[in-house]
């Protein structure tokens, strides 16, 4: 009794030749082209929405710094 699957044929050969180096550094720089892109694209929908957070978060670290340098300055030597 044998459970075990049939041999299967080969793969095909292919046909397509592999690409070029040429081909292959078109096609990267098309892809970094549209990641860029797509990163700017990104950016400017983000932008209004996080640069009052950031204004915030800026004038907290800012409050932090002048306390932490206030207690230093208060701290005999």
């Amino acid at each position: 009794m044998n459970n075990l699957p049939s041999k299967r044929d080969p793969a095909p050969p292919e046909t397509e030749p592999p690409p070029t180096w040429r081909e292959l550094t078109e096609r990267v720089r098309d892809l970094m082209k549209e990641f860029i892109q797509e990163g700017k694209e990104l950016e400017r929908d983000l932008e209004p929405r996080l640069l009052p957070a950031l204004k915030r978060m800026k004038l907290q670290i800012e409050k932090l710094i002048a306390k932490l340098e206030e207690r230093a300055g208060k701290k005999p030597v």
